[in-house]
């Protein structure tokens, strides 16, 4: 270690946390100091950190929280990490939003929404380390050159349309157009790309979809996969676009035509391509496809197989039912609209444990409108409203997990605490997994349970 001047930062790199037993807690690294540099490169974002401390001899600069500068040389494995945890993985500033979609979200927001509810990103590299989905218009070419360079792979690439002057109009953005010609140019580098469309009814569905589908399914197999999500709408949409939602019937015409695709595809190249999210099934009331048909799961997180994950999960674990509870219990569990769907054959499930009563709430959104069905976007006032007005509550209540956030929030900044100060019931939270929903309503510590 030596010292060294003091260096002025704008923008810099902070450690959050430092593992026990690592390389940076030996090196005496703590929690409030800052990496300048690492074998004399400023980082920006994560992506830097993560790729310059794959070498094998570091040379990092440190300042520490009392202005002392350190200069720490490093020798280790090329897979050996440094133990180090950030807060953030943006540190020169994230790369907002150009375009003004017609469906997008943020404009519909109520005015006193939370701050995260208002943000309009499209940073490629929040694509990269975490999977959420970019439109490409706001892409300097010394951008595009640093993902082709690293090999920043898969992105997740919002496309809509692959008509030039239809993805302008829907984007309301005159560089919206080069969309095709930007895949081409990813693809031809190496990079593999998730692609998704927000479905609007009258917009780009129809024979625009599927010139988008046969345009985008060229780019096979660097272009994995494509996701079709139908576009969600609030009632804050005063001066915005005229949209409306899918109806039943339109669902059904869909699931048909990309259906027709699907088997086209798997015939050809193995694989399906084009998935549509589990909304489209629910809504046309018909049955969500086997595991098979979704191909690894790779549009998980846009929605895609979620439903059919979540009750194959459970058909794994029914077995581990008990047949009877030592004790009469009564548990009522929150969902939206759409969640309530996808819950109900668990629940009636549930319900032949002797001593077990489920019941599902099905909480109305009113906070964004009753055309917002997905559990997620509950606020913590509109739960609380619902469970007031059940004549008879379980002496249990479960609270899906995901509308709350990392500091115990509702969307509408109620707290968790404040939340369980209002309603007559003992409640529980549970997470994605059916096994933790039937742990929550059935474990032993509560009554006990009992098989025959």
């Amino acid at each position: 270690m030596e010292n060294k001047e003091i260096v002025n930062l704008d923008k810099c790199l902070e450690i959050e946390g430092v593992k026990e037993n690592s390389i940076a807690q030996e090196l005496g690294l703590e929690s409030g100091d800052i990496i300048f540099k690492i074998n004399g490169r400023e980082i920006k974002d994560f992506i830097d950190y993560k790729f310059l401390i794959t070498d094998i001899y570091l040379e990092v600069e440190v300042i520490k929280q009392d202005g002392e500068c350190w200069v720490l040389e490093i020798e280790k494995d090329y897979d050996e990490v440094l133990g180090i945890e950030f807060s953030e993985i943006i540190f020169d500033g994230l790369k907002k939003c150009h375009n003004n979609c017609m469906f997008c979200f943020v404009d519909q927001a109520p005015l006193k929404s939370r701050a995260t509810l208002n943000l309009k990103d499209d940073d490629y590299r929040f694509s990269f380390l975490e999977g959420s989905y970019i439109t490409l218009t706001n892409l300097s070419k010394a951008e595009l050159e640093r993902i082709k360079r690293m090999q920043l792979s898969p992105l997740n690439i919002s496309v809509h349309s692959t008509e030039p002057d239809l993805r302008e109009k829907m984007l309301n953005n005159k560089n919206a157009g080069r969309i095709v010609e930007q895949i081409e140019e990813l693809t031809a580098a190496g990079i593999e790309l998730n692609t998704q469309v927000v479905l609007c009814p009258g917009v780009n569905d129809g024979g625009h979809l599927e010139r988008t589908i046969k345009d985008l399914v060229e780019f096979l197999p660097q272009v994995r996969s494509l996701a079709i999500v139908p576009v969600g709408l609030t009632k804050f949409r005063e001066g915005l676009s005229d949209l409306r939602s899918f109806t039943e019937q339109e669902a059904k015409q869909l699931i048909n035509l990309v259906k027709k695709w699907q088997i086209k595809f798997r015939t050809n190249y193995g694989i399906n391509f084009v998935y549509l999210s589990d909304e489209f099934y629910l809504l046309a009331e018909q049955q969500v496809p086997v595991a098979e048909e979704y191909d690894d799961f790779v549009q998980l997180d846009n929605g895609v197989g979620m439903v059919r994950l979540f009750w194959d999960c459970f058909s794994k674990i029914e077995g581990d039912l008990p047949d009877k509870l030592s004790e009469r219990r009564e548990v009522s569990i929150v969902s939206g609209v759409l969640g309530a769907k996808a819950l109900q054959p668990i629940v009636t499930r549930l319900n032949q444990i002797q001593g077990l009563i489920v019941e599902l709430i099905i909480v109305e959104n009113n906070y964004f409108g009753s055309e917002v069905t997905v559990t997620g976007l509950l606020t913590g006032k509109d739960i609380l409203q619902k469970l007031k007005e059940e004549k008879k509550l379980g002496e249990i209540v479960i609270i899906p997990d995901i509308v709350l956030n990392e500091e115990n929030l509702f969307l509408d900044d109620l707290t968790w605490d404040e939340f369980e100060s209002q309603i007559p019931a003992e409640a529980r939270r549970a997470n994605n997994e059916p096994s933790d929903l039937v742990e929550q309503i059935v474990r032993e510590n509560y009554g006990g349970v009992e098989n025959e």
